[in-house]
């Protein structure tokens, strides 16, 4: 009687939910051709700005980020330019002085008129000796900073321009220069960002009305903008084919602000449907969750290992089936017995522990599980050299393990390996071969891994007979 009752609750919401859809779709696409025709320069409008404006304006923040770096850096060179000319000045007056040179002034006028050039005033006596501007010579000189502060040498920025002020002992004069900050090579600058512009896809450049890049279609609307500092023009088309395939998303947005009528019959149907499935299924819905869940986590603990926390025996051979691999690995650690035995089994789960935190580490998105015990499979796309190396950090990892446990270290903990490579095989003729590798590695030399394809029969058997 309850399933009856259930089906008929069922085929009512479903018919009532039906039939609400269907009046929403006629009453959408009603309403749609009205607001179609209305909106379709809203459309274009809407569109072109998330597009293309967006886009331009990301561009001109690079470009001036990029700017301001590369001015930054022509004034760098600038001043260290000027300082290196002021020192050669300072040095050869040094020199005019040792050889008793008296005519210093009508040497200091040639040079800085033919030789140097930025703007210079030289300074004796708080006057005004030497200048390129000849009506300030003699004047009174007012010091922008005072170089004895600082060793004999200061410099200030005002009013965009760069003052440097230097002491020379030679002949006991003061001598400023100065250049202003925007006095740079545009043409230069202008090339260096034009190259990073170059590299953005589509784009069209202009500069001093040549074009540089870029390429007009008549199926694509365009848009330019300019970049202020160097007058450099760059813009964007989109086709008119794109914006109308975008055009729907506005459509739907002015749908939805003029459609009353069709909110509200979506928060009815909302709230009928909200009561529907509450009186449906809120008695059954805890029930069905808790067993869902309770299904999951007996699945889950069923294929993990309640220690370590990877794929016990029945989830290694489930993962293993569906997914093919290069090798398949059994690692065995060497001793442990002998840990659990000296220092109690409570140490050798902290060491397995540790031990499978470094195997999910190094053989990271591999397969990874729990034999028994302290035995490990693997199965690995990884190639034999990095099975190798990862074996060997990963032993290395182990005795620091064990010294924290085991001081004198009677017996060393390591990790032995055995591999198959053959991925046509079954998983137990995989595992036997396998198994045979680790057996040999074991008697032979522990701590590395052997692959079966690479065991010497022969010197197996010797080995055999001689024990």
């Amino acid at each position: 009687m309850v399933k009856k009752v259930y089906f008929y609750i069922l085929v009512f919401f479903s018919f009532f939910a039906f039939s609400v859809i269907i009046f929403n779709i006629w009453l959408y696409k009603k309403e749609s051709q009205v607001v179609i025709s209305v909106t379709s320069t809203y459309q274009y409008k809407m569109i072109i700005n998330e597009v293309l404006y967006n886009k331009i304006y990301l561009i001109k923040n690079i470009l001036d980020k990029y700017y301001k770096e590369i001015i930054k850096n022509e004034m760098k060179k600038k001043v260290e330019l000027v300082n290196n000319d002021l020192y050669k000045l300072i040095t050869i007056l040094k020199t005019l002085q040792n050889l008793d040179f008296k005519n210093y002034k009508s040497f200091l006028f040639k040079y800085i008129l033919n030789i140097y050039n930025e703007d210079i005033e030289i300074i004796q006596n708080n006057k005004i000796m030497v200048s390129k501007k000849l009506e300030r010579i003699g004047k009174d000189f007012n010091y922008p900073c005072n170089p004895f502060k600082n060793y004999g040498q200061c410099s200030i920025v005002k009013n965009n321009k760069f003052t440097i002020v230097k002491y020379s002992p030679a002949y006991k004069l003061i001598i400023v220069s100065s250049f202003r900050l925007n006095n740079f090579n545009t043409k230069s600058v202008a090339e260096k960002l034009i190259t990073v512009l170059k590299t953005i896809p589509d784009i069209i450049i202009y500069y001093n009305g040549i074009k540089l890049k870029g390429e007009f279609y008549t199926d694509q609307f365009y848009i330019f903008d300019k970049f202020k500092p160097l007058n450099i023009f760059f813009g964007f088309g989109i086709k008119y084919q794109k914006i109308d395939s975008l055009s729907s998303l506005v459509n739907k947005k002015v749908i939805q602000a003029v459609k009353p009528i069709l909110y509200t019959f979506a928060i009815i149907y909302f709230i009928i449907i909200s009561l529907m499935y509450s009186i449906i299924f809120t008695i059954f819905r805890k029930n069905i969750k808790n067993i869902d869940n309770t299904i999951k986590d007996f699945n889950q603990k069923a294929v993990t290992d309640k220690l370590t926390g990877i794929y016990n025996r029945l989830g290694f051979e489930n993962e293993i089936n569906n997914k093919k691999c290069k090798y398949f690995l059994i690692i065995d650690l060497d001793n442990f017995k002998y840990i659990n035995d000296t220092f109690g089994h409570e140490i050798g789960d902290k060491i397995l522990k540790e031990f499978t935190k470094l195997l999910k580490k190094y053989f990271k998105n591999d397969i990874l599980g729990r034999w028994g015990g302290d035995e490990f499979l693997i199965c690995t796309n990884k190639n034999k050299s990095e099975i190798q190396d990862i074996l060997e950090i990963v032993n290395l990892h182990l005795k620091e393990i064990q010294k924290t446990y085991d001081k004198n270290l009677t017996k060393n903990l390591s990790a032995s390996a055995g591999g198959c490579g053959n991925n046509m095989l079954d998983l137990q003729k995989r595992f036997n071969n396998a198994d045979l590798a680790l057996y040999k590695v074991k008697k032979t030399k522990k701590g590395k891994v052997l692959f079966y394809r690479d065991i010497n029969y022969i010197k197996i058997e010797k080995e055999d007979i001689n024990k």
